[in-house]
């Protein structure tokens, strides 16, 4: 069994999945964020303050660095939990199904990803200062620095596994899965019009909440009514030839990178950068991603991304990005959409993936990425269905 179909060794029924996902939003944003906001109240003068300083996540009540950092993925470590018991007792399956398609986690594929890319963006970021100098302001304090450092290297990877194990990982397989379900290209289809019909509708200043929702409602009915209507008017095979057309690993692969993008839209450096960074973080997600299907488990990414942030957290930080650290060095320069956005993508990632292609001999790129999705053969189901037929 490949990566994706280790969904199938658990319920699959929609409502497992759906009760997965919500127990996953309250473990992640209710009860994760509750030791946030009590820290939040504590350092607030009174309920208006916390109340503006919600606004911006609770940056400006001069919380001491380290201990906001460690408030922060306190969330995602609620959230990983409620992730683990979601798959372990409401899917009923093993956590390494999650985790790789390997009987076992691989940690030496983790922490290969880990040490090289480590690397890497260690020597990109000293590249940075050495040839900018005049951007960076040294920032070295002792204490501050290496408790910094601690909470980095122990808690950080809470905070990406979190990441990597429901985009990479669960949603990947469900969204895999989905699409050998003949009712996808319709609620995908609904989903994404939806999603920019509503976009479209907000920046109508004129409109209020009433008319968007009652305008919404119209839209709805009538695109349901278009999309019954163009099924009967083509053929019958209109929405078999949409489901062939979506079942593709292409369609988890795009779907997660692009909505781990999206998420990161609220983030600081993209209001400061424009939308423009988001091709590093849709970059960032579909690297992940490649990488997670070429190695059919990911192991891989999760040691790439809990690296990733460890660097960014204490080798550099700005007033502006979203993680504001006792970090080594602080970038003083204006911020700017240069070279150092493009980068990665452009050349580090396709770099990091002929490593890993060459370490680990990865072959069948195409099948891999963009190959139908099936569901396994169960030979224990198709047994018992000839022994019923060999009694009748």
């Amino acid at each position: 069994m490949n990566y994706i179909q280790q969904a199938y060794k658990g319920n699959n029924e929609w409502f497992h999945w759906v009760f997965t996902i919500l127990v996953v939003f309250i473990g992640w944003q209710v009860i994760g964020v509750l030791p946030l906001f009590a820290l939040a109240i504590m350092n607030s003068a009174n309920m208006a303050e916390f109340t503006k300083a919600a606004q911006d996540n609770f940056m400006t009540l001069g919380i001491d660095k380290n201990l906001f950092l460690f408030f922060m993925i306190l969330t995602f470590i609620f959230g990983l939990i409620s992730l683990i018991v979601g798959v372990k007792y409401i899917h009923k399956r093993t956590f390494t199904s999650l985790v790789t398609s390997r009987k076992s986690i691989d940690w030496k594929r983790f922490w290969f990803g880990f040490i090289t890319w480590g690397i890497i963006a260690s020597v990109v970021i000293l590249l940075g200062v050495y040839l900018s100098p005049e951007n960076y302001v040294w920032n070295f304090k002792p204490v501050p620095f290496f408790t910094l450092l601690s909470i980095s290297f122990l808690f950080l990877p809470f905070q990406t596994s979190f990441e990597e194990l429901l985009f990479r990982g669960y949603f990947m397989q469900g969204i895999g899965i989905a699409t050998l379900n003949k009712r996808f290209p319709l609620i995908f289809n609904y989903l994404l019009a939806s999603i920019l019909f509503i976009i479209f509708l907000l920046k109508i200043e004129s409109l209020n909440v009433i008319y968007i929702g009652i305008i919404f409602v119209l839209f709805t009915l009538l695109f349901f009514y278009i999309f019954e209507l163009i099924s009967k008017i083509l053929d019958s095979n209109f929405n078999t030839n949409l489901v062939n057309f979506y079942n593709s690993k292409l369609t988890p692969l795009l779907i997660t990178s692009v909505v781990f993008g999206l998420l990161h839209g609220a983030n600081p450096e993209v209001q400061k950068l424009g939308y423009i960074s988001m091709v590093f973080y849709i970059g960032t997600g579909l690297f992940y991603g490649i990488t997670t299907l070429m190695d059919e488990g990911t192991e891989l990414s999760l040691g790439l991304h809990a690296i990733n942030n460890i660097v960014a957290a204490f080798f550099v930080t700005t007033n502006w990005t979203v993680f504001q650290t006792d970090a080594l060095y602080v970038d003083t320069s204006e911020p700017s959409v240069g070279w150092e956005m493009f980068f990665p993508v452009l050349v580090l990632y396709p770099l990091m993936l002929f490593i890993f292609s060459k370490k680990y001999g990865w072959k069948n790129w195409v099948e891999k990425l963009t190959g139908k999705i099936e569901k396994p053969f169960d030979i224990t189901e198709n047994y018992r269905i000839l022994e019923d037929i060999g009694t009748k």
